[in-house]
């Protein structure tokens, strides 16, 4: 992103939050945000923000994640303090974010961000998030086909099979909630939202149920204006100006499953030929 923002004639002020706080330096007084030593330039037009680096789950920590649990955790709670609060400082200052706290947070938060998009009258996939065993087996025994996810994001989506419906199975609900969806087959489709506008799409084939366990194709596809329509307003519905749509196409229509509020694209690109980047770009120099 900070070569396509250069190549459209803008400026970068790169904070790198894999290095921080251990080589990245970040100081503020209520007044001034200095960054490595640097005060942050007065013509900032807007913050694009990738990724704040505080996910415990991170293969960077799993070593720290064994040996000091309790202090990584603290570590992680105070870096995510402070560059929480710079984000939104400069939103006070009426900076845009792309995208902000509250939209990354949906990330760890499906149910609520499945909501959104359901009271909006968008075709979702019907949902429970529970930790109720006999509120699981109804569920299922509505929907036919269920799959099950974190509520928080992480681990891949498995098909729930007759075994997880065992007692001795259900009874890790007691440990922390599921979330369970109904199974839709279909095709799955990656849109990608640029300040109001589906600038790429694509469809990804998989043998797999969760495609991130194997891509086997990805290709440029293009959108019916139905499916055009229905993730412009996702991403708008979810508070975001740059987001991932997935979609799954089906004989029958489509569903929203997610907007994803900071989507890798770099691979998508390679593969399919697209560019999301230089729009990308294009919205971050004019976002005001």
């Amino acid at each position: 992103m900070s070569s396509a923002v250069r190549k459209a004639g803008g400026g970068v002020c790169l904070c790198d939050t894999r290095a921080f706080p251990g080589r990245t330096r970040i100081a503020f007084d209520g007044e001034e945000i200095t960054l490595d030593g640097r005060g942050l330039p007065a013509d900032i037009v807007s913050a694009y923000v990738r990724s704040l680096g505080v996910s415990i789950r991170a293969p960077e920590f799993a070593r720290d994640l064994k040996t000091r649990p309790h202090g990584l955790l603290a570590q992680l709670d105070e870096c995510g303090s402070l560059l929480t609060s710079l984000l939104l400082c400069l939103r006070e200052r009426g900076i845009p974010l792309v995208n902000g706290p509250e939209a990354n947070s949906q990330h760890s938060r499906k149910p609520y961000q499945l909501q959104l998009l359901r009271v909006a009258g968008l075709p979702v996939p019907r949902f429970l998030a529970s930790n109720d065993p006999k509120a699981v087996k109804d569920f299922v025994r509505k929907v036919g086909r269920a799959v099950y996810k974190p509520l928080a994001g992480g681990a891949t989506v498995h098909e729930v099979q007759r075994k997880d419906l065992t007692r001795e199975r259900l009874a890790a609900l007691a440990v922390a909630p599921v979330l369970f969806q109904e199974l839709v087959d279909g095709v799955s489709v990656r849109v990608y939202v640029v300040g109001g506008k589906a600038v790429a799409a694509g469809e990804i084939h998989s043998t797999e149920l969760d495609y991130r366990r194997r891509e086997d194709t990805v290709v440029a596809t293009t959108l019916s204006a139905e499916e055009r329509r229905a993730a412009v307003k996702a991403a708008k519905v979810c508070g975001m100006r740059f987001s991932g749509v997935d979609l799954i196409r089906t004989r029958r229509g489509f569903v929203v499953l997610e907007c994803n509020p900071s989507p890798m694209f770099a691979v998508f690109e390679e593969k399919t030929g697209l560019d999301v980047a230089r729009p990308l770009a294009a919205f971050l120099l004019t976002a005001r």
